[in-house]
């Protein structure tokens, strides 16, 4: 009979425990589903094109169950694969290319990005500054063509055992300045919101309605202490006394981009909420940040 009462016992205490951790389990859940960002439209504005053979691929799956596309970087060498990419999947690739503009053949390497339907080109390590008069006609053929620029600003990543003839110097964000005002058509992106001049980005934004700034790169990660610093940079709140009619909330002057792998997308969109969390931005800038704002740019049609 003890032996009954002890096993009865035992099965109750057994029961109990179960549904304590099952309780457990569903609030831990609970909270995990709370903590999560919800589902948006995104548009990852900066993306590198990789030669790897599984690169389209993975990119395409990871992307897709997140409701989200992709600006592909794209050399030369890599056109015909991202072309074809976009064509097959169109929900998710965006065909951009990469462009060195102290090639002689520059110009002529936009116009063919333009006809293969590409809707950006990424510029890195110019030998001159960017608003070097000499590369103006390169910012007229995009404007006239309705091709993004996206320019990369500050500090530039590689080894230093290997030869480099540009440097952050010659892609300080305030270039973009002369840039925006001398084609005032020319939708502009800086990269990096020119890690480490962030003050300088942020006020060439205020003032020029077609400029934006991505946030990648190492900058969230090297102020994750102190996030709400990016409130100091970005300060106003629309148009005021010191700023243009047209300014908008400073928040809504970035787009969101990871300069990651495709595997890497849900880590860069925790750092992002992270941030925003930090400088209490609300969902409805959030929404453009993530992807509305590329989507008026390039004409795609926001899902939900």
């Amino acid at each position: 009979m003890a032996q009954t009462k002890n096993s009865r016992r035992a099965f109750l205490s057994h029961l109990a425990a179960g549904a304590a951790g099952l309780t457990f389990t569903r609030l831990t859940t609970k909270a995990q589903a709370q903590t999560q960002p919800p589902r948006r439209f995104i548009i990852d504005a900066h993306q590198h094109y990789q030669p790897a053979p599984e690169y389209i691929g993975q990119l395409v799956k990871i992307y897709r169950l997140r409701n989200a596309m992709a600006c592909v970087l794209t050399p030369m060498s890599g056109l015909e694969v991202v072309k074809k990419a976009a064509a097959e999947h169109p929900d998710v690739v965006i065909p951009y290319g990469y462009l060195n503009v102290d090639d002689p053949n520059a110009l002529s390497d936009i116009r063919r990005f333009a006809d293969a339907g590409f809707k950006g080109i990424k510029m890195h390590r110019p030998r001159l500054n960017w608003d070097d008069f000499s590369y103006f006609q390169i910012y007229e053929k995009l404007q006239s063509l309705q091709i993004v620029a996206l320019f990369h600003t500050g500090i530039v990543a590689g080894s230093s055992d290997e030869p480099e003839p540009s440097s952050m110097a010659r892609m300080r964000p305030s270039f973009l300045h002369t840039i925006a005002r001398s084609f005032p058509k020319l939708v502009i992106q800086g990269a990096h919101l020119g890690n480490p001049w962030y003050d300088e980005a942020a006020e060439v934004a205020r003032w020029e309605k077609n400029l934006y700034f991505d946030l990648t790169g190492s900058s969230l990660i090297k102020k994750a202490k102190n996030l709400a610093v990016f409130k100091e940079y970005l300060w106003w709140e629309g148009p005021t006394a010191h700023s243009s009619p047209d300014a908008v909330y400073a928040f809504e002057k970035l787009v969101f981009g990871t300069d990651e792998r495709p595997e890497n997308l849900d880590a860069c969109i925790a750092r992002h909420e992270a941030m925003l969390d930090a400088c209490d931005v609300p969902e409805v800038s959030r929404k453009k940040i993530y992807g509305e704002t590329m989507a008026k740019i390039l004409g795609i049609k926001v899902r939900s």
